[in-house]
């Protein structure tokens, strides 16, 4: 591969706290930096099954977005299954079209991806231990479209924060993706289904949220520059990263 065709990535370890259980996973943030071309290199990472479903995509932008997502769970996958073959690390799709990953010997791993423009975000993780994550650009001129889509008592939460009101809805709007991908329903539900009974912060720029339907799923959510991340895991386990995400974001 030609590095300078590479997006910028950065590899976050995590671990996850349940009890006295530590578990595993792998967080990696892809940027299409300039000079990227990972079309040029599909050939060098993807599986024949991905590369024949690449071979479909017509938009160039549906194209990007998938090769930096699966680039970003392959690397993910790579440092915790310790393979060094990209292309070995084949990622399937579910009938909803959620991300399958490669199961091993001795354990099964999960995978979710999320895109945000030029940006994506994977997580890999134990399989049975269910996580979804999505990631969002904070844009003022959606938060009229975002506020549709909130129950009254969330536009309440977003209204008292004041001046952070694109930044507090789309937080709010990413958990709801979050919780959709490990439902692997997508977003093809009442949207009601997945409101929040509570959100609160937990630290600077980072929330803490718990599901009006779904009481043993919280959301973690990292508020940055540019970006919020929320990441829906079992409730009563907690999540740890080895450096500030929001610094990414």
């Amino acid at each position: 591969m030609l590095r300078s065709k590479l997006p910028h990535t950065m590899s976050l370890p995590l671990t996850i706290l349940r009890g006295d259980d530590k578990l595993t996973a792998g967080l990696v943030v892809a940027f299409d930096s300039e000079g990227c071309c990972l079309s040029e290199l599909a050939a060098d990472f993807l599986g024949p099954a991905e590369q024949a479903y690449f071979s479909t995509l017509r938009f160039v932008r549906r194209q990007g977005s998938y090769l930096l997502g699966r680039y970003a769970a392959k690397l993910a996958l790579r440092d915790l299954l310790h393979e060094s073959d990209l292309r070995a690390l084949e990622i399937a799709r579910g009938v909803f079209d959620q991300p399958i990953a490669p199961c091993t010997r001795n354990q099964g791993w999960g995978v979710t991806i999320s895109h945000a423009e030029s940006l994506a975000v994977a997580l890999a993780f134990p399989a049975g231990h269910p996580m979804g994550i999505d990631i969002e650009r904070v844009d003022s001129a959606r938060c009229e479209t975002i506020f549709s889509q909130l129950s009254d008592e969330e536009i309440n939460w977003v209204r008292a924060i004041g001046g952070n009101k694109p930044e507090m809805a789309t937080a709010l709007w990413t958990t709801k993706e979050a919780l959709s991908k490990v439902l692997c329903t997508g977003l093809m539900t009442p949207i009601q289904i997945y409101n929040l009974a509570e959100f609160q912060p937990i630290g600077s720029g980072i929330w803490e949220g718990l599901f009006q339907n779904f009481g043993q799923y919280k959301a973690v959510t990292w508020i940055g520059s540019f970006h919020v991340l929320s990441l829906v895991l079992p409730k009563r386990s907690s999540p740890i990263l080895e450096c500030n995400v929001r610094e990414v974001l």
